[in-house]
């Protein structure tokens, strides 16, 4: 006997579960899906657009050997204040101009220009 699309959509959520498939919901205002949608496609000229969802995959991963790289620079210097290896995610010294944990973290933030 054929399967119903709810037994078909519950098998699927199973399988992508058991392969540790995250789902997330996310919120663009008009504008930002209109880069989005524009940038699927400047992306691929020529071709078929990314689809939304392996595009955003492939930033966040983008994104991340952006920042490895950024922490392993970081990691070649030393807080002037308390001598610890960059970067410093605690420090009882924060606040002080010299500690890298007062504003240092600006390095490492993300930046739109």
């Amino acid at each position: 006997m054929a399967k119903t699309a709810a037994e078909r959509k519950a098998e699927q959520r199973k399988r992508q579960k058991e392969s540790g498939v995250t789902k997330i919901e996310l919120f663009l205002d008009e504008q930002e899906l209109e880069m989005l949608q524009r940038n699927c496609a400047l992306r691929r000229p020529g071709r078929e657009p990314y689809d939304i969802a392996e595009y955003l995959s492939m930033l966040i991963r983008i994104d991340d050997c952006s920042v490895m790289s950024l922490i392993s620079e970081l990691n070649k210097r030393r807080c002037k204040k308390c001598d610890e290896q960059l970067p410093v995610a605690e420090c009882c010294l924060s606040g002080s101009s010299e500690c890298w944990n007062t504003m240092g973290w600006h390095e490492l933030k993300l930046k739109v220009e």
